[in-house]
């Protein structure tokens, strides 16, 4: 038997810029920028944002990648 439930999506930050907001405060403010219905768990360093968004649909890795990349508080972005 097999799940329709894909694993989550993992998403890294990391501070870019050392005025930028510390990880606790930038995880509120990427949080209150993501969609609503998204189910999300996170990790928080200082300097380091770990996201996990739970997706099922075809091609929803790419798109939280996309969506949390462009939510990035300023100061912080997904390395490449």
């Amino acid at each position: 038997m097999t799940s329709s439930r894909e694993e989550p999506t993992e998403v890294v930050l990391v501070r870019q810029q050392a005025s930028a907001a510390p990880g606790a405060v930038a995880v509120v403010r990427l949080l209150a920028g993501l969609p609503p219905h998204w189910a999300c768990a996170w990790a928080v360093g200082s300097d380091r944002i770990t996201l996990r968004v739970g997706a099922s649909a075809p091609g929803a890795a790419e798109a939280v990648t996309t969506v949390v990349a462009g939510s990035a508080p300023p100061g912080w972005a997904v390395p490449r």
